[in-house]
């Protein structure tokens, strides 16, 4: 390998943070990774010690180099991508000031009430592309200015996760399209700070980054600091590769209209390109900057859905771990194997997985998760496929209103994250969508779609979408074909699934 052979990517996900080395075909060189606890300090309140993602960068880093067996003169180009929407107050040197609000957090519901009265649902919708809601950062913000007002003044700027690592990296405040898109403060259209928007909301201003660059930009070189504790070459080049959704994008190949990605972990995110801005007019779906230049993309996101089947293994599904703990298996195999067994429709049952309220297309903080149909004579292998339909469920809901929105049919369906290791949960899913259900090859679809663009930002490539199809590719061998029979099955119980959550939405009403 050539010296400058790789780039290093940092994801800083929300459960872990992964460092990856890519050469310019695609191919992983090396590979670390680090799990870190979020602080859950009351149902809706989940706060982030900002320092366990700088500490996981530091540990992971050193441990790629060393899988890979390269040193810091092997790394081109460092480039940071992460979730979207946490946001914590930091000093001039960057230094945080408080624990970050995470993007789950739902204690600024009183905020998000404040915005739809004084400003209104349609108009922050027209202009950021966004529901009001706690997900997103502005909320945040005005919960830290009125909880925390000493915070909240001696704040030089409040960041994202993203903009925390590269700071860190760099020394520079900057920000780009993509999680800029997801603060609630961003001119969708225009691409820039929404000021009016801020003030209307009762902050002085937009008291993020002054500096808003396009996704795949370089924020600046590596300091002499962060490059002695990294092991990497001072002044290498750090790219801002941005939201987490938009990078798997990239590295799953949708990169023009027509095309939609599926990324199922611990949530789900549906992304679809678009040429120019597209609303809802229900605002049912989302509309976020791509991390491609002149396209947007609609997104909907779910916020439990892994994350419901791993509540299903650790509260329900002993039995599977202690047999996967003693053969050296996954628990997670074995419950889909049992899932498997069961007949499609689950014997009847209809899983709600709304475990943390409700995102698109429903947009309910107050939902909850059901199991609906239960009798006597279900077992636990239809509980496990119930949980994969129902997943399956929310999704197709979602790319229904995508049709819609765009006019168009779908030939394909690309995925990504830790549930598509299991064909049969990539089978129902083409079974519900009625259409191909295809895997990228590599699972980790954000780590290559910031690789991509890392690539891209250092001349090896023209533009991330060439650099997406001469890095990326699909695993053909597991693209699943929809069972005409099972799809008008799955039709109908579409609209049990949503006839059953009508009716306990109005009831908890």
């Amino acid at each position: 390998m050539t010296r400058r052979g790789f780039v290093l990517v940092l994801d800083i996900g929300t459960t872990g943070a992964r460092a990856m080395l890519f050469d310019a075909a695609g191919q992983v060189g090396g590979f670390a990774y680090e799990e870190y606890q979020s602080l859950h300090r009351a149902p809706n309140v989940i706060d982030h010690d900002p320092v366990t993602w700088l500490d996981a960068v530091a540990r992971t880093v050193p441990a790629a180099l060393a899988a890979a067996r390269v040193d810091g003169e092997d790394v081109a180009a460092v480039v940071v991508t992460s979730q979207r929407a946490t946001v914590m107050p930091v000093d001039a040197a960057g230094q945080p000031l408080a624990p970050a609000v995470l993007w789950q957090d739902k204690r600024t519901r009183p905020q998000c009430e404040r915005l739809a009265a004084v400003i209104g649902e349609e108009e922050v919708y027209r202009r950021t592309g966004l529901r009001i809601d706690p997900y997103f950062s502005l909320p945040k913000l005005m919960w830290f200015a009125e909880a925390h007002p000493d915070v909240y003044r001696a704040a030089y700027r409040f960041v994202t996760v993203h903009d925390l690592v590269v700071h860190h990296l760099t020394g520079v405040f900057a920000t780009e399209y993509t999680q800029a898109s997801r603060t609630m403060l961003l001119d969708v259209a225009r691409l820039a700070w929404d000021e009016d928007l801020a003030r209307a909301a009762g902050l002085p201003g937009v008291p993020l980054p002054e500096d808003v660059r396009p996704t795949g930009s370089v924020a600046g070189a590596l300091t002499e600091a962060a490059a002695a504790q990294l092991g990497l070459r001072p002044g290498t080049p750090v790219v801002m590769a941005g939201g987490d959704q938009q990078c798997a994008a990239v590295g799953l190949g949708v990169v023009a209209p027509g095309l939609v990605k599926v990324t199922t972990g611990t949530g789900s995110f549906v992304v679809a390109p678009v040429a120019q801005p597209v609303f809802d007019p229900a605002r049912r779906v989302l509309l976020s900057a791509s991390a491609l230049p002149g396209q947007w993309i609609l997104e909907a996101g779910i916020f439990t859905t892994g994350a419901v089947l791993r509540w299903f293994r650790d509260q329900l599904g002993h039995a599977e771990v202690e047999a996967a703990q003693a053969a050296g298996a996954d628990a997670y195999d074995l419950l889909t194997a049992e899932a498997a067994e069961a007949e499609p429709g689950a014997g009847g049952l209809v899983w709600l997985p709304h475990f943390a309220g409700s995102a698109a297309p429903h947009w309910d903080p107050e939902a909850r998760g059901v199991v609906y149909g239960l009798t006597l004579a279900h077992t636990r292998k239809d509980l496990a496929r119930a949980v994969l339909e129902g997943i399956a469920m929310e999704i197709g809901m979602n790319l229904a209103v995508m049709r819609t929105l765009v006019g168009g049919r779908l030939a394909e369906v690309r995925v990504s994250g830790g549930m598509v290791r299991s064909e049969l949960f990539n089978q129902i899913q083409a079974d519900v969508y009625g259409c191909a259900v295809v895997p990228g090859r590599l699972e980790q679809a954000t780590a290559l779609g910031a690789a991509a663009l890392a690539w891209t930002a250092v001349g090896v490539y023209p533009d991330a979408a060439e650099a997406a199809r001469r890095m990326g590719g699909l695993d053909e061998p597991r693209r699943r074909q929809p069972d005409a029979g099972r799809h008008a099955f799955y039709r109908d119980r579409m609209r049990l699934h949503a006839a059953v959550y009508r009716a306990l939405a109005a009831y908890a009403r």
